[in-house]
């Protein structure tokens, strides 16, 4: 069995497959409750199974993005995995058809305020009967298609705060690009969601480069930001780098606030 693989000559519909919103759960201690919505958008049915891992992004040394699902005392003090509940956990979804996913949260009244999390996998399978590849001298091979998307679940209790200290940022030169490595601490006691943004200016004080990206930082993070300055006369530049938690993809609501913060860097195109 191969898991979400494609072989050449192979004709696959990646489309075919189980969609899934919103793309991050909320929870709070006011109702205790989170939806899931999960279409079929293909013909012919799916299995559906839904389980926890706790985890969450965090990073190398050189600010690529890692999964660290290996957390002992993290999951220990954060992670909801014995207090979420799902209905329902499995489901045969026909086609093109939509199930609704409750999540329910146990009241924890001895937990401390903050934010807590896991990671919800949802893992889909085609009911229908596996696919044959080649067929010689007896000996069929035959693959099976299972898609798993992870998303994001959090449970908010009491009051929640969060923030960022920038402790340092690292600057780089590759090839054609300005690489920025930022120190972050996270303040408070829930992760920090949101996004960077990236303006660049010249000596003049004109904008020359400006990018945006999600970002989060759960504890102590390292993150990589690349600005390509193909182009570029040679000379002293700004980099203005903002951290602000607000994102197109999730309500301001969901997301704990915390004030911008920016850092101001000087770099130098040879």
């Amino acid at each position: 069995m191969l898991l979400g693989l494609v072989l050449p000559g192979l004709a696959i519909n990646l489309n075919a497959q189980v969609s899934i919103a919103p793309s991050t759960v909320f929870i709070n201690d006011q109702t205790n409750i989170g939806t899931l919505y999960v279409s079929n958008r293909s013909d012919e049915p799916q299995e559906v199974t839904i389980d926890f891992a706790f985890g969450y992004p965090s990073s190398d040394a050189e600010g690529n993005l890692v999964m660290n699902y290996e957390d002992s005392v993290a999951f220990a003090q954060y992670a909801i995995n014995d207090w979420i509940r799902v209905f329902p956990r499995s489901f045969v979804l026909g086609p093109r058809q939509q199930q609704t996913v409750r999540f329910q949260v146990r009241p924890q009244p001895q937990a401390a305020d903050g934010v807590y999390w896991t990671r919800v996998k949802i893992l889909a399978n085609p009911q229908s009967a596996d696919i044959d590849l080649a067929a010689e001298e007896g000996i069929t091979t035959r693959i099976t298609f299972r898609f798993e998307q992870i998303i994001g679940a959090f449970y908010r209790k009491g009051n929640a705060t969060t923030g960022l200290n920038i402790t340092n940022v690292e600057v780089r030169k590759e090839d054609s690009r300005i690489v920025l490595l930022p120190h972050l601490q996270r303040t408070g006691n829930a992760p920090f969601i949101g996004s960077v943004y990236a303006r660049m200016y010249d000596s003049m004080g004109n904008m020359v480069k400006e990018r945006q990206s999600t970002t989060t930082a759960y504890f102590e993070e390292v993150r990589r930001f690349d600005i390509d300055t193909e182009g570029l006369a040679p000379g002293e530049y700004r980099v203005e780098l903002t951290f602000a938690t607000r994102r197109g993809d999730m309500s301001p609501t969901d997301l704990v606030q915390a004030p911008e913060i920016t850092e101001t860097v000087r770099v130098t195109i040879p």
